[in-house]
């Protein structure tokens, strides 16, 4: 067992701090922004292994990236739901929500693209978000196991009905990465769940931030989402709130 020696204040002290930027919305506005025409600003961005993942994944992808970690502040340029290069090798290492995230946008984005990732993500799931990208008309060729990375994307075609069925169960991402990236698909997205799992915070913090930047959706029903055609994210200056895990440290400190 590793042992920690804390050494208590000697005298009382007024300290100040800046709660860190919650990694969830790090990742969805990263993603929201690369999909929105024009620069968007992140104010607040959290710094960590998955975020900085997710960064150099988008500087791969040829978006204009402007990174300012003294100041937490990412300012982004995109062409809007057109990825800059329609050919590219995307690393996406350890960081689950970016590697679903990412799938999503590149799969639906009629591009080719090498996806390769760390022996850890290799064996985290990714089938059920790929079978139902699968129904949308993408094709994958798998360079190791089946539905796991790494993976090659081919270009994908578009549908005339874009609906598809999707089991949550290992993962609410899965819902997330096709939520945000449905507004790629040209008649709107239907997303209808199987499984059993009801746990959606995650998903909920998806659908606000899609609105924030401009788009809407629709729950249908209980188990039925739907992304409405002909829609755009909008560049913006975003401000990415802490959240109560990060700020749990200073209240105890406190």
């Amino acid at each position: 067992m590793k042992e920690y020696t804390l050494t208590p204040f000697q005298q009382q002290k007024n300290i100040q701090v800046t709660v860190p930027g919650s990694k969830s919305i790090t990742n969805r506005a990263l993603l929201l922004a690369a999909l929105a025409k024009g620069t968007t600003t992140l104010q607040g961005v959290l710094f960590s292994d998955d975020s900085r993942v997710f960064m150099e994944a988008l500087k791969s992808l040829g978006y204009t990236l402007s990174i300012q970690e003294e100041e937490k502040c990412v300012q982004i340029t995109s062409p809007g739901e057109k990825i800059p290069l329609a050919q590219a090798s995307v690393y996406v290492g350890s960081a689950g929500t970016a590697a679903r995230f990412l799938t999503a946008m590149l799969a639906l984005s009629g591009g080719q693209y090498e996806v390769t990732s760390s022996e850890q993500m290799k064996g985290r799931p990714m089938k059920p978000l790929l079978l139902a990208l699968e129904q949308l008309g993408v094709e994958f060729e798998y360079r190791e196991a089946p539905y796991h990375f790494p993976f090659y994307i081919k270009g994908r075609q578009e549908k005339e009905v874009e609906r598809v069925d999707l089991n949550i169960d290992e993962s609410s991402q899965f819902l997330s990465a096709l939520l945000l990236a449905g507004v790629m698909c040209r008649d709107g997205l239907e997303i209808h769940l199987t499984g059993q799992r009801d746990a959606r915070s995650y998903v909920e913090i998806s659908m606000k931030m899609m609105k924030e930047f401009g788009c809407s959706m629709e729950q249908v029903e209980k188990d039925v989402y739907k992304v409405l055609p002909g829609q755009h994210y909008k560049a913006r200056s975003y401000q990415i709130e802490p959240d109560v895990s990060a700020a749990c440290y200073f209240y105890a400190m406190a």
